[in-house]
């Protein structure tokens, strides 16, 4: 990533980051959350091939983007307060630790993780997967406005808080895990053969695939809990209820449940993410720089 750039300019990069990603990424996202919901009935689960094609043949390209502007509204405000909170705990972290340390990057995500939760994704994942939930149960597809009253009329304001624990655990792992994992790779390619071949942009893009893959990996259990706490049929109150009741009922391997699809989406949207954040960076920099010579040429 370009190196410390402003506030301003790491909410703008961070938003648009955030919104390329998920418009691209997002039926990867529609899958991975189908796969971990309850299953209805006593047989196997679906695969995401067949539940592909079974949404395309039923609802058309729109049914695989049932519950997108949530995400696409959330995802945009994430990736600007998420590298916000993650550059400006960085420099925080950089003054108590040195610049040098191991654990400035693991601390700066946690931060950034735990603060896009509370304030973000929280409510945006509440309503992405109450509206996947009703349209797969045949209830149609409902814009995200009614969803998010419907929540408020059942469970209150806080209901949109729904999951709020598997939610900050998950995020906090997948940015500590993330702003750690990129720069020690990002690191370790630049020592390669394989670096000579590629810009900084195409760095930028594999070093933040890869992470997205160690990312994927070490999340995958809080996801999944997650999503069954804010699924419709929820009735645990606790992180700890719902783990345990999903694992007397299916096992240790519902905890890396649609892990295929989640894997996709991460690797594309983390290299993206990185890759349009690096570049919005640079071409603000690139701005100010023009607009200060031409100051001074005045």
């Amino acid at each position: 990533m370009s190196p410390k750039p402003s506030g301003a300019v790491a909410i703008l990069a961070g938003g648009i980051a955030g919104a390329s990603e998920t418009v691209i990424t997002y039926p990867a996202e529609f899958l991975k959350t189908r796969r971990q919901l309850p299953v209805s009935n006593s047989g196997r689960p679906l695969s995401s091939v067949a539940i592909f094609r079974s949404v395309l043949k039923s609802q058309g390209i729109r049914g695989v983007y049932a519950g997108s502007p949530a995400l696409i509204a959330s995802n945009t405000a994430k990736g600007g307060v998420r590298f916000f909170s993650y550059e400006s705990s960085k420099k925080v972290f950089e003054r108590i630790l040195g610049p040098n340390n191991v654990f400035v990057n693991v601390l700066a995500g946690l931060s950034g993780g735990i603060t896009e939760s509370i304030l973000v994704v929280t409510p945006a994942e509440v309503l992405k997967t109450q509206s996947i939930d009703m349209a797969a149960a045949g209830s149609g597809r409902l814009s995200t406005l009614a969803v998010a009253r419907q929540v408020m009329r059942l469970h209150g304001p806080l209901g949109l808080w729904k999951g709020l624990a598997p939610t900050m655990c998950k995020q906090a792992t997948n940015s500590a895990v993330r702003f750690a994992s990129f720069q020690a790779i990002k690191d370790w390619i630049s020592t390669t053969r394989l670096a000579k071949g590629l810009n900084s942009a195409g760095l930028t893009l594999l070093a933040g695939s890869l992470s997205g893959a160690v990312t994927t990996y070490a999340s995958m259990p809080f996801d999944n809990i997650k999503t069954r706490m804010q699924s419709t049929s929820n009735s645990h109150r606790s992180m700890l209820s719902c783990g345990m009741s999903m694992l007397r009922q299916e096992g240790i391997k519902v905890f890396w449940r649609a892990t295929t699809p989640r894997l996709v989406r991460l690797m594309l949207s983390s290299g993206i993410t990185f890759a349009v954040f690096d570049q919005v960076t640079a071409f603000c920099a690139l701005l100010n720089q023009s607009r200060r010579e031409t100051s001074s040429v005045l």
